[in-house]
């Protein structure tokens, strides 16, 4: 027995095969495209707008626009990012006209009393550490982030939902990757800084009340790149692509 993607009852039908039995007018493979991305797209949408409600009706309307452009879409293997790109402009249209709502002294929407999602995520030490290491991230860098470990897009899939092109993407994600694991190792630093015994280091801690704001976190990763002693404790208990793998 065949489903109307064409293939066998039982197995997982592909994006591709969704997006074309959809556009073909198949309300049951819509359903299915819903299901498994309304969820994801949802949790992604919180981190542009903050917002859940918000999100949620931004998701709905990408649902609605996706129904009468299915049609259109050229290559249905890009389905998600495709999905995403859609979701991710009535998120920044929501967000454009909920600023004008503000600047007209109407009543703003309050902004979602849940943790953000890298906070939902410090369920365990490595994703306290990146919640932490990423605070004062630009919106752009943090949306990457999400997009890249937690919803686990890459490449052109990456850029589509970005909106942007794939080399700027790549160069964008490097970026964002470096900014992101020098500051993990200047908190890394920072947590043993009474076992490393360096006073240079010592210095710069004092007076931060513990509090490791993005101005110490800029000025122990320059420490460390001067330092060879902190910079070789970094190193050995630093795994950059094991804490942004398992955080997420």
């Amino acid at each position: 027995m065949t489903s109307t993607s064409g293939r066998s009852h039982g197995e997982c039908p592909t994006d591709a095969d969704l997006a074309k039995a959809a556009a073909a007018g198949d309300r049951t493979a819509f359903a299915a495209i819903y299901q498994r991305y309304s969820v994801r797209l949802h949790k992604y949408c919180v981190t542009v707008v903050h917002d859940h409600h918000l999100a949620a009706d931004c998701v709905h309307d990408a649902f609605c626009a996706a129904a009468t452009e299915l049609p259109r879409l050229r290559d249905p293997d890009k389905l998600a990012p495709w999905l995403y790109a859609i979701t991710r402009r009535n998120a920044l249209r929501a967000l454009r006209l909920r600023h004008r709502e503000a600047a007209s002294d109407e009543v703003a929407d309050s902004p979602s009393a849940e943790p953000e999602p890298f906070t939902v995520a410090s369920r365990n030490e490595l994703a306290h550490l990146l919640t932490q290491a990423t605070e004062g991230l630009p919106e752009r860098d943090r949306r990457v982030l999400e997009l890249t470990y937690q919803q686990g897009l890459t490449g052109p899939e990456l850029a589509a939902a970005l909106g942007i092109s794939h080399d700027s993407a790549k160069k964008l994600l490097q970026r964002v990757r470096a900014t992101v694991e020098r500051s993990i190792g200047a908190l890394l630093v920072v947590r043993r800084a009474d076992l490393n015994g360096c006073r240079t280091l010592a210095a710069t801690l004092a007076g931060s009340d513990g509090k490791f704001t993005v101005l110490l976190r800029k000025r122990v990763a320059r420490h460390i790149e001067s330092c060879a002693p902190c910079d070789d404790y970094r190193r050995s208990v630093f795994n950059a692509a094991t804490i942004l793998r398992d955080a997420a």
